[in-house]
């Protein structure tokens, strides 16, 4: 009788994370093309929506797949590769459009985050540096939260979708 071969935390996290970047670079499109703010508001939450969903269906591909059974560690480590793909791919895609094919997103990001500094009365000097560091840490900070927003995320879903092998259990 011939073995089927399990498939492994990275293979399935990859795939996903292939996914994930593709409907990523969908949720950002979108609203960038409305002339929306693709970095907050209702277009995050239908993104977690979706990353939520991706990530339940990953659990659900790796335990069909294999043996039935993930623990919460193989669970986390799906997510780790989804968010990694998906952060590396999308973040890739967005650098490249709103560096070299419309500012406009970037720049409404901006403006908005000034008028609610301006709204809640911070001084001209705050505004500004707050700007300038936004400007500055902008990429940073969205490759790090994309990864470890991913695996947060992932850590609270694998709570719910780990399924322990009692075999191996002692």
């Amino acid at each position: 009788m011939e073995e089927v071969k399990k498939p492994t935390t990275r293979e399935v996290g990859i795939r996903f994370g292939l996914i994930s970047a593709a409907i990523t670079i969908v949720l950002f499109l979108i609203p960038a093309l409305i002339g929306q703010n693709p970095f907050k508001g209702v277009w995050n939450w239908v993104g977690t929506g979706v990353s939520i969903g991706l990530i339940i269906l990953a659990h659900k591909k790796f335990k069909d797949d294999g043996d039935g059974y993930m623990s919460f560690g193989q669970g986390v480590g799906i997510v780790f590769w989804m968010g990694l793909v998906s952060t590396i791919i999308g973040g890739i895609f967005t650098f490249v459009y709103i560096n070299f094919v419309d500012t406009a997103p970037f720049d409404l990001m901006l403006e908005q985050n000034l008028e609610e500094m301006e709204k809640a009365g911070s001084p001209e000097q705050a505004i500004e540096m707050a700007q300038e560091w936004t400007r500055k840490l902008f990429w940073p900070i969205y490759f790090f939260f994309g990864v470890v927003g991913s695996v947060v995320v992932g850590l609270i879903v694998s709570i719910f979708t780990k399924k322990n092998n009692p075999e191996a259990e002692i």
